[in-house]
């Protein structure tokens, strides 16, 4: 599985990568075969308050899955995104042996 980890206007340190990178081999090892992965880390100011942005694309047999999360802080917007990953994943999984079954 290729992953391929990108930040705009904020730094990804070694711990972060690492925590990224080993939930998608987790995730690759439930659901997988996942091909490829991207997911795009965004900090931004707006006024006074500050956001995260997590955008994860995943590429698996037959579809590709896009997910979005938004929070206040970095840490949170990427363990949201993962969770949701988890779950579009386990839906996937369960579409895909439902229409086997058929």
């Amino acid at each position: 599985m290729e992953i391929k980890l990108e930040g705009r206007h904020v730094e990804l340190g070694d711990e972060l990568c690492e925590r990224i990178r080993s939930r998608m081999e987790n995730l690759d090892q439930r659901f997988g075969p996942i091909t490829h992965a991207r997911m795009s880390v965004e900090r931004s100011v707006r006024k006074i308050e500050q956001r995260a942005k997590v955008t994860a694309v995943v590429h698996v047999t037959g579809t590709t899955l896009t997910v979005t999360k938004e929070t206040p802080t970095v840490v949170a917007a990427v363990n949201e995104a993962l969770e949701t990953l988890s779950l579009e994943l386990a839906e996937h999984v369960e579409k895909t042996k439902k229409s086997h079954r058929s």
